[in-house]
């Protein structure tokens, strides 16, 4: 990105746009990161299923970590899927990262939405959406493959304004606190109104 990018100045607080009903133009989601657990060899992951929570799908990041590295707890993949305990025994990109040396874990992210409650397919989309942003705001040293040459939105399900707050565990810092999507960004020109 270029380096002279400013954030847009809406004149207000995100937190408060609201629409004509009252309801804020940025649907708030919270997302709380479980602490990684490593994944086997077998692709078996230590996760019980918790029922109610994760009943519409999974949102999860896979953490790399070995001794030779600068930096601990890199995320190299974000995903979803709909079934935890059979996705990692059969998923070739994942094997690829746990057959490189160290440690191969896995964290779950865990959406919330505050002051709604969605149904299952809004769900569902709402967590599609929130992997692309991810995968876009993350994409460094992410290992993803799909989804890194369509802007978030831009798809067949279209997009939605997001207050994403992450929660939990951080990645040593890894994971923005807050990401607030869509945004403006300009470059702004000199300022030569004035006399």
């Amino acid at each position: 990105m270029h380096r002279n990018l400013r954030i847009a100045d809406f004149g207000e607080d995100e937190d408060l746009f609201e629409d004509s009903n009252g309801r804020p133009l940025y649907q708030p989601i919270e997302i709380d990161w479980s602490r990684p657990s490593r994944i086997e060899r077998d692709g078996t992951i230590p996760f019980k299923d918790e029922g109610e929570v994760y009943r519409n799908g999974y949102l999860y990041a896979i953490v790399r970590n070995h001794g030779n590295q600068r930096t601990r707890d890199r995320i190299v993949y974000i995903g979803i899927t709909n079934d935890l305990k059979k996705r990692f025994r059969n998923h070739p990109k994942v094997d690829e990262i746990r057959s490189q040396y160290g440690e191969t874990s896995i964290s779950i992210g865990t959406i919330t939405t505050p002051g709604r409650k969605p149904n299952g397919e809004t769900r569902v989309l709402f967590r599609e959406e929130i992997e692309h942003i991810l995968i876009w705001v993350l994409h460094e040293d992410l290992w993803n493959d799909r989804k890194t040459m369509c802007v978030p939105g831009q798809g067949s399900n279209g997009g939605r304004a997001l207050d994403i707050q992450n929660k939990g565990f951080t990645f040593s810092g890894r994971m923005p606190r807050r990401i607030v999507f869509p945004w403006a960004a300009i470059i702004p020109r000199c300022n030569n109104t004035s006399r």
